[in-house]
């Protein structure tokens, strides 16, 4: 309320709606604002990274060990033929197999009550993680790929941008196994100007990165002291200023 926002409230309704939603309001969390200004940076710096981790890793790992094995020190690329050597299937094909039993895992753990859903997700991880690569259908590599891209995940506070994240990784996973990183920077490219060009009731969706705000950066990527931040953004000072 005080960045000049309006909260919604809904009878018989748990949850509160708050807009407009900028595209930093989903990595940030109402802890950042209960720590010192660097412990909050910290945290929010870790959720960034794990924003990129989760979006961008398992298709890097493929357009790299498909496309661009020259990048990959030697040392490390002879590990992974040695590893790769087994599995019958393109790193793609490996990569969505692994990612799509990732997902089947986790909805069934929340669709199961809650002690069943937990032991399904953890046992049915490990079983069907050792069982695949012994078996040769996926390398330990991509198990770990995924593993890690999935923690990465539960990093972020919003389960609306979570979500989203999960799902577009299928697509850059796909223009990886296609063209490589080239598809990668096109994917990107392509969702950062869908990015931009959002607007949540009049204000931009990447403010304040674009356009640019400076001043707003405080309580962006980094958190300022709370003395600090006392005024509402200026992005929100000129979209008041329109509505009046």
């Amino acid at each position: 309320m005080s960045d000049g926002k309006v909260a919604v409230l809904v009878d018989g309704s748990p949850l509160v709606l708050v807009f407009p939603a900028v595209f930093v309001d989903f990595l940030s969390s109402p802890e950042d604002y209960y720590v010192r200004f660097y412990f909050g940076t910290f945290i929010r710096m870790l959720r960034y990274i794990a924003f990129v981790i989760a979006l961008f890793l398992p298709s890097i790992y493929v357009a790299m060990t498909t496309y661009h094995q020259e990048m990959i020190p030697m040392s490390l690329l002879t590990t992974l033929i040695a590893v790769r050597a087994a599995v019958p299937f393109p790193a793609v094909i490996e990569a969505l197999l692994m990612e799509f039993t990732f997902e089947v895992l986790r909805k069934a753990g929340i669709r199961l009550p809650k002690p069943i859903g937990e032991a399904v997700s953890i046992v049915g991880a490990l079983i069907l993680g050792e069982l695949a690569v012994s078996v040769g259908i996926v390398s330990n590599v991509m198990v770990i790929i995924v593993a890690f891209t999935g923690i990465a995940s539960f990093v972020i506070p919003k389960y609306n941008q979570s979500i989203s994240i999960r799902l577009l990784r299928f697509p850059l996973m796909i223009l990886a196994g296609s063209t490589g990183l080239f598809g990668i920077i096109t994917g990107f490219l392509f969702l950062l100007i869908h990015l931009v060009s959002l607007r949540s009731f009049g204000v931009p969706y990447f403010s304040p990165f674009s356009p640019l705000s400076l001043p707003d950066w405080k309580d962006s990527m980094v958190r300022f002291p709370i003395w600090t931040l006392r005024k509402k953004p200026e992005f929100m000072k000129k979209r008041s200023s329109k509505i009046r």
